[in-house]
């Protein structure tokens, strides 16, 4: 037995060996690795920084150098659009009259008082008539309808105890319900009611709610729902909003709340000013009861009606009697006719006609498109410049006077519009096509250099500051931070002074780290195929082990690592 233990321990001992011998080789084994990856980065970043530095002064490419110097750089959202009048008024002719001759056309800029069009006067007078037919007809109606005016007192149709009165002699009836949105709020059942958090009363035990005062009133709970309890106590001098507390008969305090009206109802009126309150709060009111005396009553609803339409009728006579004696529909001002809607076969025998859309004249609009990335950045009162391609070059200032975020999606794209609108000149023509570029943000008395000239990865951003004619490569690299981009230009905050020298090429493209972190790198031994374990290439980090596919390893395609595409990690020369 003793013979067997002693086996069992020599051969757990010599597993546990085993496994010890095991450990410390993967360890090793994963140094190494690490060693041998932090190796070939260290080679390969140095090899790409001379690669990128030899690509960009390749003897094809021209060499193009620039001073840091001082200037404005901005970020901008532009778009397009058409140019619309601002302000625009429709001139229209009264039912009945027919047009003789149409004198302008659409675009035509007009004095104020011109003729725009001459009338027949005949069915001017026509219209005139018929006019003054319906206007008689209206003042019967008024007539009758002035009998029936509004009670000049409001009184209660239920009973019930008075506990808020809004309305004071002199208040508006109209102004005080808006405000308020009633003249005096009533208690139906004479209960006010306080809600406090208590689960364990029971409905219609007793409890005592203490006032403010110190005064004790008998309560009743009404019900308990959710743990909320609703606990009734008189309405008799009690008020709305007042706080109190409630205790157990034995005086064990339960909470405190505030006291609302149990069962309301407001009291209303219509018009006229109040002349008279008959009603104090806590007072107890009777159905039929008064409560308020009014003055300055209005009509009813129907003679306002009348009123409102005779008044209408009113300026259509005094419009057919200025047609009348100038024979003409005339311009109400200068400016320009933007459009002739005139058609004599739609003429209306019982309704107005609209003929002319007329502009002042003095400013425009451009309704413009704004991508979901940029709708954000806009802001009202924002400066924008506008271009007008019939006109030329020129630049005309506008503002961002509207910013419509309501999502116009399209195929897969969200749009938004924004309005800018600019001063008009002689020039410009509603409909036609403008260009707007707004500026989003901006830095004046900056530092700036060519886009083209700035390098950055995905930590820091360089320049370069020197060239050697000889060997063809740039040289005196030079960290910098970056401000504000835009399409042309990059704003340095640090790293270069005003009068340095950059050096670049245009446009710009690099083989390396843009595509991945491989990329025409030499053999570092290993497999054969594209990847840190052979001839690096496009492929990225991953390379060929043996007659592993392009990757790190096992089936993963060309990348770092899992299913990365092609390219691995997306970076620049250092």
């Amino acid at each position: 037995m003793e013979q067997r233990d002693r086996r069992d321990d020599a051969l757990f001992e010599a597993i546990k060996k085993r496994k010890k011998k095991k450990r410390r080789k993967i360890i090793r084994v994963v140094i190494f690795v690490l060693l041998l990856l932090a190796v070939g980065l260290t080679v390969g970043v140095r090899y790409l920084q001379r690669q990128v530095t030899q690509n960009l002064a390749d003897d094809d490419k021209e060499i193009s150098t620039a001073k840091v110097t001082i200037g404005s750089i901005s970020t901008q959202v532009s778009g397009s659009g058409t140019l619309l009048n601002v302000d625009e008024d429709s001139i229209t002719v009264p039912a009945g009259v027919t047009i003789d001759e149409v004198i302008v056309t659409a675009n035509q800029t007009v004095t104020e008082g011109q003729v725009l069009a001459r009338v027949n006067t005949v069915s001017v007078l026509n219209a005139m008539d018929a006019l003054q037919q319906e206007m008689s007809s209206l003042d019967s109606k008024l007539y009758e309808a002035s009998a029936d005016t509004i009670d000049n007192y409001i009184t209660s149709g239920v009973e019930g105890r008075v506990k808020k009165i809004y309305a004071q002699v002199e208040d508006d009836v109209v102004r005080c319900m808006a405000e308020y949105g009633a003249l005096a709020v009533l208690s139906l059942d004479g209960s006010m009611v306080v809600r406090i958090p208590a689960p364990d009363l029971a409905e219609g035990s007793a409890v005592i709610v203490r006032r403010e005062n110190g005064t004790e009133l008998e309560g009743t709970v009404e019900s308990c729902l959710n743990g909320m309890a609703s606990i009734l106590v008189t309405d008799d001098e009690t008020e709305p909003d007042e706080m109190v507390t409630v205790l157990t008969k034995e005086g064990q305090m339960i909470g405190s709340g505030s006291l609302a009206i149990h069962s309301a109802m407001r009291i209303s009126g219509t018009s006229g000013t109040i002349s008279t309150v008959y009603i104090s709060e806590n007072q107890k009111v009777y159905s039929g009861s008064s409560l308020f005396g009014l003055t300055d009553l209005s009509y009813y609803a129907k003679y306002q009606t009348l009123l409102d339409e005779r008044e209408e009728m009113e300026d259509t006579l005094l419009e057919l009697m200025a047609l009348y004696q100038s024979g003409a529909v005339l311009a109400p001002y200068s400016g320009s006719v933007s459009t002739v809607d005139y058609d004599e076969t739609a003429v209306a025998e019982d309704a107005e006609t609209a003929m002319f859309t007329v502009s002042p004249d003095r400013s425009m609009r451009v309704t413009m498109n704004v991508d979901e990335s940029n709708i954000l950045s806009l802001e009202l009162g924002q400066r924008a410049q506008v271009t007008v391609s019939s006109i030329g070059d020129e630049v005309f200032p506008g503002t961002v006077t509207d910013i419509n975020k309501a999502a116009n999606s399209s195929s897969g794209v969200t749009l938004y519009t924004a309005v800018v609108t600019l001063d008009k000149t002689p020039e410009m023509l509603q409909g036609m096509s403008a260009k707007v570029v707004i500026r989003i943000q901006g830095v004046d008395d900056a530092l700036i250099i060519p886009i083209d000239a700035l390098n950055q990865t995905s930590s820091r951003s360089y320049v370069y500051t020197s060239y050697d004619e000889e060997t063809k490569e740039f040289g005196g690299l030079v960290e910098v931070t970056v401000g504000i981009t835009n399409s042309s230009y990059a704003e340095i905050t640090s790293g270069l002074k005003e009068g340095d020298t950059v050096y670049y090429t245009e446009k710009q493209t690099t083989q390396g780290f843009p595509m991945g972190f491989g990329g025409g790198m030499p053999n570092m031994g290993g497999g054969n195929g594209s990847g840190f374990g052979g001839n690096m290439g496009s492929s990225g980090f991953g390379g060929n082990s043996g007659n592993r596919p392009s990757g790190s390893g096992g089936t993963r395609p060309s990348g770092s690592s899992g299913n990365r595409p092609s390219g691995g990690w997306n970076g620049g020369a250092p």
